[in-house]
């Protein structure tokens, strides 16, 4: 229909692709809010809201954690729990229970593998915040302990029977005197 009533589109002009806008540096931002707490601490008479105070100090907080992410150097140390190991390292599938299940293969490395390290840390177990043991895999000779120790396990046809037999569900409670 164009065509035959002559009409014809008009040029069209490359558009420019707009420029991302970018923040400014971590420092400038932090020195802005600096500013921007103080002027406000003057018209309010150093009487802030408490919420709005706690929210400058996140942000700030927030934009120094962000500045000096970028200056640390990225680490080598690789930190993991055994079933973190076996399962991400080792391919194995640690179950929640039955023979061979997760609370067992810690205890198996912790009563029979304790040289390969005593460190814990909290962390999420099954949604609960629980202190663990964790190993420091990024040395060669504590990710081949935990090797041998994690095929050991898996090897064993009742784990459970040989740490009860090793005394590692035994308490050691304080002796009680009696007069």
């Amino acid at each position: 229909m164009q065509d035959i009533m002559g009409w014809t589109k008009p040029a069209t002009q490359p558009q420019e692709q707009p420029s991302t806008p970018a923040l400014p540096p971590v420092e400038q931002r932090l020195h802005t809010l600096v500013l921007a707490m103080k002027t406000l601490a003057e018209l309010t008479g150093g009487r802030l809201n408490p919420y709005t105070e706690q929210q400058f100090k996140d942000y700030a907080g927030n934009l120094l954690a962000e500045h000096n992410r970028k200056l640390l150097t990225p680490s080598k140390e690789r930190w993991l729990g055994v079933v973190n190991f076996a399962e991400s390292e080792l391919g194995k599938k640690v179950p929640l229970s039955g023979a061979h299940y997760r609370g067992h293969l810690g205890t198996w490395v912790r009563t029979f593998y304790p040289h390969l390290g005593d460190r814990q840390e909290t962390r999420l177990v099954n949604g609960v915040q629980q202190p663990i043991y964790v190993y420091a895999c990024h040395e060669s000779a504590v990710a081949a302990g935990l090797t041998k120790a994690v095929e050991e396990f898996f090897a064993h046809p009742s784990p459970g029977a040989a740490l009860r037999q090793a005394g590692a569900f035994t308490s050691k409670k304080e002796p009680v005197l009696v007069k």
